[in-house]
């Protein structure tokens, strides 16, 4: 059996811990410096110092982010396409993505600080291609450095981040030296956004864009001068259009007129100044003109108020159209407006009631000086019509051109013209008219007409046949007598041989007298011989010529009695001629 341990022998481990720590000394607690900097944080703190300063200059170098809407997105890349004003880079395109309706291309283009004045309201873009049209060849440079998008600041201080891009550079930017001008016309013709505009042949600006107006129901045509042609339109300059080929028949001739070969693929405007006219101020940016038709037409003097007048032709003259010139001792002061045609119950004739407009205005200094003569001021254009038809005024149909025979209305001041008036107090007056022109010639060749059908051209017929037959006659009697004369001459040829015979023993003398005789007499009878050979014989020259005359004669007189039959039945042919056979050009064409 074990003995029992004594527990004041066991030794505590928690004493004998004790202890061992009370035979060492007490330790010493140090805290380490949190704040000590390490040379190892220094490079990294560059680094950090130098991200922020790169994203705060970013920051402050970034411009607006701006979204452009094209139609197609066709050479836009991003990261590559650039942004350029007057050629100087400033954005690149980041983005290009669809519209929610998947109709359009939206391009996000971010812009430079120093462009975001281009993110106004009123900013164009547009994306710049290699373009041909009619104001010349555009954007070759694309070629080797691919597409790029083109703006144009805008001037207002609205600022905007959406824009809709042009599908065509704009033809006048701005900034650009130079004024616009806007023209009426009538209509566009062959103009279009490019045709040239010049000056005495001279290019000196564009066609930039043309719109309808409702309110003058017209087409405002508007028009860019460049720099520094602007000061050559003036207050009173004249536009009209070139284009095309302008050909005109006169007195002088034949005038063909046009501009340049572009201006006849493209259309084209000239303008100038009205010839004598004072040199003008120069016209306003944005001043309106008038767009006439032809040179002629804007050159003309000024036309003041219009008045319209009544002329009634009885008979009248075939081709009469509305537009014809009214001329006033040559001076086309008017155009006609209407041609209708009338009853005249009196007459029982339809005359043809002739509606024009007339500008007296046109006739400023010779209407002046004519109403200083009446002992008056210029007064309305109706009193002036009324005293010169007083003094002779009348209206007459004339055929302008031998070519067209195209009709005009002359007013002419006709000398011991029947007594008339003019009704000034009528809105229409009517002017008095009088035959003449081509419709009197037409009266008079009618009057030809009838005479040369009243010809007996059978009866001249007859009485040349029988005028041949008693040619003939005298020509047979004629021959009748050259033999008689010829068996004479015989006779007396043997008669004149016995007499030589018979007188070889007289005097020397004497033989000499009847030697020259003899040959008198025998030239006489060469020459009648001679005679009878010219008239007997078949081939005879005498006999010939005659026969040949009294044919020639015939024909001469079947030729007048077949012209007496068709100008009978077709007197028009004095004027225009015979037409061509159609039967005779088919059969040729058929033989071709």
């Amino acid at each position: 059996m074990a003995e029992p341990v004594d527990p004041v022998a066991i030794p505590d481990p928690a004493a004998q811990a004790e202890q061992a720590h009370a035979d060492f000394p007490a330790p010493v607690i140090v805290r380490p410096n949190r704040l000590r900097f390490s040379l190892v944080w220094i490079v990294p703190l560059v680094a950090l110092l130098a991200g922020i300063v790169l994203v705060v200059r970013t920051l402050l170098q970034t411009g607006p982010l701006i979204t452009i809407t094209f139609r197609n997105a066709d050479g836009l890349e991003p990261g590559r396409t650039e942004v350029r004003y007057k050629e100087v880079v400033v954005g690149r395109v980041n983005k290009v993505g669809f519209s929610p309706d998947r109709a359009r291309v939206l391009v996000t283009v971010r812009l430079d600080k120093s462009a975001a004045s281009l993110a106004r309201a009123d900013s164009q873009f547009w994306v710049v291609r290699p373009r041909i049209g009619s104001a010349g060849i555009s954007g070759l440079g694309t070629l080797f450095s691919g597409v790029y998008i083109g703006a144009d600041a805008g001037e207002t201080g609205k600022e905007e981040t959406h824009f809709t891009g042009l599908e065509a550079p704009p033809f006048v930017q701005r900034g650009e030296p130079g004024r616009s001008f806007v023209l009426d016309a009538a209509d566009l013709g062959s103009l279009e956004v490019g045709s040239p505009l010049y000056y005495r042949r001279m290019r000196v600006g564009r066609v930039v864009g043309f719109a309808l107006d409702a309110q003058r129901d017209s087409v405002d045509v508007q028009v860019f001068v460049e720099s520094p042609n602007e000061a050559l339109v003036t207050q009173t300059s004249r536009f009209w259009t070139v284009s095309g080929i302008d050909l005109s028949v006169s007195a002088a001739g034949l005038s063909v007129n046009t501009e340049s070969i572009a201006s006849l693929i493209a259309g084209g405007i000239a303008f100038s100044a009205p010839a004598g006219a004072a040199r003008a101020p120069p016209a306003q940016d944005g001043q309106r003109f008038v767009l006439y038709a032809n040179r002629k037409a804007a050159l003309a003097p000024p036309d003041g108020i219009g008045q319209r007048v009544r002329i009634v032709f009885s008979p009248t003259m075939r081709g009469l159209a509305v537009g014809a010139p009214v001329e006033l001792l040559g001076a086309q002061i008017g155009q006609v407006q209407s041609v209708a045609m009338q009853y005249d119950a009196r007459s029982q004739r339809f005359p043809v009631e002739v509606v024009a407009e007339i500008f007296p205005g046109r006739l400023a200094d010779a209407r002046r000086d004519f109403m200083a003569t009446r002992g008056g001021a210029v007064q309305s254009d109706a009193v002036f019509l009324k005293h010169l038809v007083e003094r002779g005024l009348r209206a007459q149909l004339r055929s302008g051109n031998l070519l067209t025979g195209q009709p005009y209305v002359a007013l002419e001041i006709v000398a011991n013209a029947p007594q008339a008036t003019l009704d000034a107090s009528l809105p229409t007056p009517t002017i008095p008219s009088l035959p003449g022109g081509t419709g009197e010639l037409q009266a008079q060749v009618q009057e030809i007409l009838e005479r040369i059908a009243r010809i007996r051209f059978e009866q001249i017929g007859a009485n040349l046949e029988d005028t041949l037959k008693n040619t003939s006659a005298a020509s047979s009697t004629l021959q009748e007598t050259l033999k008689s004369a010829g068996a004479a001459s015989g006779a007396l040829q043997q008669t004149l041989a016995s007499a030589d015979k018979a007188i070889l023993e007289l005097s020397p003398q004497a033989q000499r007298v009847l030697a020259e005789a003899q040959r008198s007499l025998k030239s006489v009878q060469g020459t009648l011989e001679g005679l009878d050979r010219n008239v007997t014989q078949p081939d005879a020259p005498l006999l010939h010529n005659a026969n040949q005359a009294l044919v020639e004669i015939q024909r001469a007189a079947r030729a007048l009695r077949v012209l007496g039959d068709y100008l009978q039945m077709h007197p028009e042919s004095l004027l225009r001629g015979k037409p061509a056979d159609a039967d005779m050009g088919a059969a040729a064409e058929g033989r071709r």
